[in-house]
């Protein structure tokens, strides 16, 4: 298939004034949104339990809601999934244990250890970040795997099952004791509180604490960003200078556009989000290599060609080429958004506007500032007067 059979040489560089500009305007605009309001971020990036629960009765969000709220988790959020009463459930507390009650439980452990047969003394008391299990371990002490359960549920603890796990060799007396944690907390105040009035069955459960989503949230800003820079310096090799900044502005305004768009709909924005955008980079550079490798082409071929006529007659003749592989691309992630649910579905959203950021900033974006560039520092070494257009065969159309 081909889109351009008559090879017409578009002047899509008449009108690159008009195209700057707004690529200006929407890439500040996605720079603002980013500070105000700000992106959602998912609990990969902000912290927090999100649990899928489905029931076994028709069961509407808003009862839920209200459970929550009087559970204490006043900023929930709900959202039902394309299953039948299925809904995934997410809340900002990433453990059932605060810093005080950790506190409580280590005390109480301290003052019962000698009353116990075989206690010892506390060495080392450990909560796990998602309070989903607390580590112990005793000195001089031949406490069983049912005593150490057993200890801790007295001291306060909501111990899940009967025994505590050894860790490490036997005169260690390390012990990991499972808790249960908030996802099932929720689970359960939901199964037994009346307002929801269903059974039902926890599918998953995550968590993440703030400080690791913080973590995340750092790393993901440093791979694009050194995404970015690798790129534009196999691009300096790959080509020269002029070429490279041209190809970094379109990778920034592709990746500004992207998040802007999740911005102004409140989708979350989440560890898949990122790899969307990593792909888009990859994506987008490609497209604009390709259009990069023609230019230098028809450069070598048309030596004194105006850098303009160069431009047009390169993207005219990669048009076909552009277009088949960005529809091809949209038209395959779109099923995505039909059949896909929750962190899949975004990831499509997040290629599908970022395939179409990145093909128009192959042409409006990189482009013509290299074209400036080449003006700007190389003084045009391409000037040629009207007799010497591109082809002499070619039609020309603004665009």
């Amino acid at each position: 298939m081909e889109f351009n059979r008559s090879h017409r040489v578009y002047d899509f560089m008449a009108v690159r004034k008009y195209w700057i500009a707004f690529s200006v305007a929407i890439t500040i605009v996605s720079a603002i949104l980013l500070i105000k309001p700000g992106p959602k971020y998912g609990i990969d990036f902000m912290g927090g339990t999100e649990l899928t629960v489905q029931f076994s009765g028709n069961v509407d969000a808003g009862r839920i809601r209200a459970v929550l709220d009087r559970m204490g988790h006043d900023h929930s959020e709900v959202v039902p999934t394309q299953r039948a009463n299925e809904f995934i459930i997410r809340v900002e507390k990433s453990s059932p244990i605060t810093a005080a009650r950790r506190e409580q439980i280590r005390r109480a452990v301290t003052e019962r250890l000698p009353g116990t047969t075989g206690g010892g003394s506390l060495g080392d008391f450990r909560l796990s970040p998602g309070g989903d299990h607390i580590v112990v371990q005793f000195n001089d002490s031949t406490l069983s795997a049912q005593q150490v359960a057993e200890l801790l549920r007295a001291a306060g603890a909501n111990v899940r099952g009967d025994v505590a796990l050894q860790m490490g060799a036997l005169d260690d007396h390390r012990w990991q004791v499972p808790l249960v944690g908030i996802g099932d907390e929720i689970f359960r105040g939901l199964v037994a509180s009346d307002g929801v009035g269903a059974e039902g069955q926890l599918n998953a459960s995550v968590w993440v604490s703030p400080k690791a989503g913080a973590e995340l949230r750092y790393a993901a800003l440093r791979a694009v960003a050194y995404s970015i820079v690798f790129i534009m310096i196999y691009v300096a090799f790959r080509f020269d200078l002029r070429f490279a900044p041209g190809g970094i502005l379109a990778l920034v305004h592709d990746s500004l556009v992207t998040l802007g768009f999740f911005v102004i709909t409140r989708k979350e924005v989440t560890i898949s989000t990122v790899a969307a955008i990593l792909t888009v980079v990859g994506y987008s550079m490609n497209d604009t290599i390709i259009v990069y490798d023609r230019i230098r082409e028809n450069l070598a071929k048309r030596r004194n060609t105006r850098m303009l006529d160069v431009i047009n007659l390169s993207v005219s003749e990669m048009l076909s080429r552009t277009i088949l592989t960005s529809l091809t691309v949209v038209l395959s992630v779109s099923a995505f958004i039909f059949i896909g649910t929750g962190v899949i579905r975004d990831f499509a959203w997040a290629m599908i506007i970022g395939v179409l950021a990145g093909t128009y900033s192959s042409i409006y974006v990189a482009a013509p500032f290299t074209e400036w560039i080449d003006s700007r520092f190389f003084h045009d070494a391409h000037a040629a007067s009207p007799a010497e257009a591109p082809a002499s065969d070619a039609k020309t159309a603004d665009v």
